[in-house]
């Protein structure tokens, strides 16, 4: 089996970003339990707060001797709003020693990597020493830029994003981790069981198997020949899920536009709920569909849906715009909310049932294709229309989503679990099933079957009342 090699990453940040260093840890453990696994290695996240208590020259120098030498860490990340933090007997911050250090090792070992972070200053600066310390930030932030490119971001959540996208970028740019023999030995007993091939001359003394020329048919059907080594073939019908067992639970960098998927660049969502997406186009037919959405006339914008991580909606296109790179084109797709597309929809009790169970049946027969029970009275057929919803303004669910996008991509494994888990957050919340999506985590399974387990919170009906909760988890067939 592949070694797990653990990566270290260092956070470096002031006080005033706490979200922010709770979002790196989140995003970390995220990646930890989805695609980590799958290159063979583990991030740790270490940081300021990792620390115990010591005695030194200074506070920070006690510090630095536990965090140790920055070369042991993969990337540095720092974080900035409108405090550069404490100073410390060598520079104007902690964070800023840390950064100077970091700077220090790159240049020596070339590592870590350094990533630095910086959110708008819209803080409010009421006293002479915030003031202070935000033109501290100004003065830094042109510092790091000399040499280094950062990132600006709106707010905590859209940093998140930000974050995760650049994470992932980072790792799928590392190879995937292979087997290794564990001893020379191994290399030496694998070297030695090698048949020689047509194109190897015996060595002297030996003579050529006479066996592979009087192999009978059958044997020779069974046995893969010396010089075209076969590929081991899964059986008919599951031979794409043999090639992953990886369970996801989170779309990652896939996005949902109009029913179709893309790999973004970034997701900006701003407070009026406006998201600003930019997304480079892999082939043509992508390139195409995206310069569709842009609206003929200012007056006549089209509505599609959207779904990104645990959100989803009906928008509008604002604007298509596009730029290149070096080369490289860039689609930057804004998208407004319409207030009057997002209207709840008013839930009924049916012959006894609550709009919670109803609720509940709706999700089961989405994820996992499992068709009401609940008979009573003969009114079967009027009792699944209400479980299928589909009333004011609210998507109708009438059948399982999933096994049409698993014939498209069964030869796709992995998109198709990127996928299928944004239809589902869109059908989920557009059919008013659930208001948020608190846990969607899908993996394939042996037989055309898919694992589900999902946790989703209901719209409360009133102030003073607990939103409910609906949780299960099951197997879903793809075979339709």
């Amino acid at each position: 089996m592949p070694q797990v090699d653990k990566l270290k990453i260092f956070l470096a940040s002031p006080s005033d970003v706490a979200k922010e260093r709770k979002y790196v840890k989140e995003v970390i453990d995220e990646i930890n339990g989805t695609i980590a696994p799958s290159k063979g290695i583990f991030l740790e996240v270490v940081c300021s707060e990792h620390t115990f208590p010591g005695y030194g020259q200074d506070g920070q120098s006690v510090l630095n001797k536990q965090i140790g030498t920055m070369k042991e860490y993969e990337i540095f990340i720092g974080i900035m709003w409108s405090r550069v933090g404490t100073p410390t007997q060598r520079a104007a911050s902690g964070t800023i020693e840390e950064f100077r250090r970091a700077v220090k090792a790159n240049k020596n070992y070339e590592k870590p990597e350094i990533w630095f972070y910086f959110r708008k200053l819209e803080a409010y600066l009421d006293t002479k020493e915030k003031l202070e310390q935000a033109g501290k930030v100004v003065t830094f932030k042109k510092e790091v830029q000399c040499k280094a490119l950062t990132h600006d971001y709106n707010n905590p959540s859209n940093f998140r994003d930000r974050f995760r996208q650049g994470l992932l970028r980072w790792l799928n740019a590392r190879p995937n981790k292979t087997p290794r023999p564990r001893t020379a030995a191994a290399n030496r007993i694998k070297k030695s069981s090698v048949t020689p091939t047509n194109s190897q001359s015996p060595t002297a003394g030996e003579n050529k198997p006479k066996k592979s020329i009087s192999t009978s048919p059958a044997e020779r059907k069974r046995k893969p020949s010396a010089t075209s080594p076969t590929k081991k073939r899964s059986p008919a019908g599951s031979r794409s899920t043999a090639r992953t067992t990886k369970s996801i639970s989170s779309s990652e960098a896939w996005v949902m536009l109009n029913h179709n998927f893309f790999l973004t660049e970034s997701v900006d969502t701003q407070a009026n709920q406006t998201v600003t997406l930019h997304i480079s186009p892999t082939n043509p037919e992508q390139e195409a569909a995206l310069r569709n959405l842009q609206p003929e006339q200012p007056y006549n914008k089209k509505q599609i849906a959207y779904a990104y991580q645990n959100d989803a909606a009906m928008m509008q296109v604002e604007s298509v715009l596009s730029k290149s790179i070096k080369g490289k084109t860039i689609l930057i797709v804004t998208l407004g909310r319409e207030p009057n597309l997002q209207r709840s929809c008013i839930e009924i009790n049916f012959d006894g049932c609550s709009a919670d169970k109803i609720a509940d049946l709706r999700a089961r027969l989405l994820l996992l294709n499992e068709t009401p029970s609940i008979q009573k009275n003969n009114n079967f057929s009027h009792f699944h229309s209400v479980v299928e919803g589909g009333y004011d303004n609210a998507i109708k669910i009438d059948k399982n989503i999933f096994p049409d996008l698993w014939n498209k991509l069964k030869e796709q494994p992995n998109h198709f679990l990127f996928q299928a888990r944004l239809v589902a957050v869109y059908y989920l919340k557009m059919s008013r099933t659930v208001e948020h999506i608190l846990e969607l985590k899908l993996g394939l399974i042996k037989g055309n079957v898919m694992s589900v387990q999902f946790r989703g919170q209901r719209k409360s009906p009133s102030i003073n009342q607990e939103p409910v909760v609906i949780q299960f988890q099951g197997s879903c067939p793809l075979s339709g």
